[in-house]
């Protein structure tokens, strides 16, 4: 029994790492770790993506329902420059005291069983920036919590509505309807309609570092697009299909001016 002890305690100390070994297996998983995180994040970021393309697919089928709901028109331009009217396609403004709920928005009624998230990126986490533009710039209607808008140039000198949404303005006491139709549009297949602006200015939001979503129209000639997935922005067209495109290609008259 004594002369298997020692041999016992040396048969252990074989089973055990030296510190050597066990310094080489944390180096062999840190540097595993350090390949797989960039394939983990890049999956990540690619899965969200997929989810805000899946987004716009879902208000682009509530907006075709809409417009074939009412006379082939579109919906309102929900800005807050010609304030809340009934036709605007969202319903955005916070305080419900005042303004129709969210829920009552055209969009959502049209498409049943789409809620909020439907109208947010994943990889849009931030408020920070929009409650300080709200607090600063927003006229008491409150943060835009949502990432995407509708094309509106609105009203050009003359009265003339550009598309592609329709304006309601209200001016002197008096309110006046300025339709845009479906048929006006051309090339809708090249036409923006809906649009995925920054919510943050943060530098892989923002492409200029200043612009940010402030409402439901995106103004093409004034607000920028984000570049939140890998420098692109998932806009939906005309036709209903969706793509990813640069904020010099959302620039371009050619893809967002209806009439051109």
């Amino acid at each position: 029994m004594r002369t298997n002890q020692p041999e016992s305690r040396v048969l252990k100390m074989r089973l055990a790492f030296t510190l050597i070994e066990l310094l080489i297996v944390i180096a062999i998983i840190a540097i595993l770790a350090a390949i797989l995180m960039p394939v983990l994040s890049a999956a990540k970021k690619k899965g969200a993506q997929s989810t805000c393309i899946n987004n716009q697919k879902q208000l682009g089928l509530g907006m075709k329902i809409y417009v074939d709901d009412n006379n082939s028109t579109f919906p309102g331009i929900a800005s807050r420059m010609y304030g809340c009217q009934t036709p605007d396609w969202i319903y955005w403004r916070t305080n419900t005291a005042l303004y129709p709920s969210f829920t009552q928005s055209p969009i959502l009624v049209a498409v049943p069983g789409m809620q909020k998230p439907s109208l947010r990126c994943p990889l849009d986490t931030s408020d920070v920036d929009r409650d300080n533009y709200a607090a600063n710039y927003g006229d008491g209607y409150g943060p835009y919590l949502f990432s995407y808008s509708f094309n509106g140039y609105a009203l050009d000198d003359n009265d003339n509505n550009l598309g592609m949404s329709t304006v309601v303005s209200a001016s002197g006491g008096t309110t006046t309807a300025y339709p845009f139709k479906e048929n006006s549009v051309r090339n809708p297949s090249q036409k923006i309609t809906l649009a995925e602006e920054p919510g943050s200015l943060a530098s892989d939001d923002s492409p200029d570092g200043s612009s940010i979503i402030n409402d439901g129209r995106w103004v093409p000639n004034q607000d920028a697009l984000t570049i939140r997935h890998g420098g692109k922005a998932d806009v939906a067209f005309g036709d209903g299909h969706v793509q990813a495109v640069t904020p010099d290609f959302g620039a371009d008259t050619n893809n967002n001016l209806s009439g051109l």
